[in-house]
């Protein structure tokens, strides 16, 4: 009876270790995730974070359903390790279910999902995050969304991360360097050299030397 929770807790283990998801290296799904899947409506709202975590490790899209349905339960950590987990699969049927909560969702979860939402690499997340970028009060807010960004990987993020290199917020600046160094946006050039030369802040000066090697490579 205590073999499903121990396997939770190991898997959490693994997913807090980092290690490579099992689906990466093609394998099939084990039985064992159908019972993963089922924990998510547990009572134990431990027992349901840790599953979520657990499933992202295990990284199969056979628990996009599950991790999607997580979304609304009623314990944010839950959320924001389902939105992580579904990152971490790459499901792009995970795309409008997050989009859809993004808008009304805690500032904490919300900097999860748009770190998913980045993963995903779906044009139609470019717009909602961008009015993250550009619109959200919170500055770790707009700071996930500059990151995710530079993770979608579309040029349409140019522009609007030039923009946030002027945030007053020195994380969402330093955010706004790197993905636009990931994009290796040749266009962000000038914007990137004043701020190597001009930001206030030394980690973000950093960050744009850094991205503006990035362009040269």
């Amino acid at each position: 009876m205590n073999r499903v929770p121990a396997l939770v807790f190991a898997l959490a283990a693994l997913a807090a270790g980092g290690l490579a998801p099992a689906a990466a290296k093609g394998g099939k799904p084990p039985q064992d995730i159908y019972y993963l899947m089922d924990l998510l409506k547990s009572k134990d709202v431990q027992e349901r974070r840790s599953t979520a975590q657990s499933l992202g490790a295990m990284g199969f899209d056979v628990a996009t359903p599950a991790l999607v349905a997580a979304l609304d339960d009623d314990d944010a950590k839950v959320r924001l390790y389902a939105a992580e987990a579904l990152g971490k699969i790459g499901d792009k049927r995970a795309v409008d279910p997050l989009l859809a909560k993004l808008p009304t969702e805690e500032a904490g979860v919300k900097r999860f999902m748009l770190g998913a939402l980045g993963k995903l690499k779906d044009p139609r997340a470019l717009a909602p995050m961008v009015a993250e970028l550009q619109t959200a009060s919170d500055g770790d807010v707009r700071a996930s969304a500059a990151y995710g960004l530079g993770e979608l990987g579309d040029a349409g993020a140019v522009e609007p991360l030039v923009a946030a290199l002027s945030d007053d917020y020195k994380w969402v600046r330093y955010e706004a360097c790197g993905a636009l160094g990931r994009l290796k946006a040749l266009a962000a050039r000038d914007a990137l050299a004043a701020a190597a030369k001009g930001d206030a802040d030394e980690q973000v000066r950093a960050a744009a030397v850094k991205a503006l090697a990035k362009l040269d490579e």
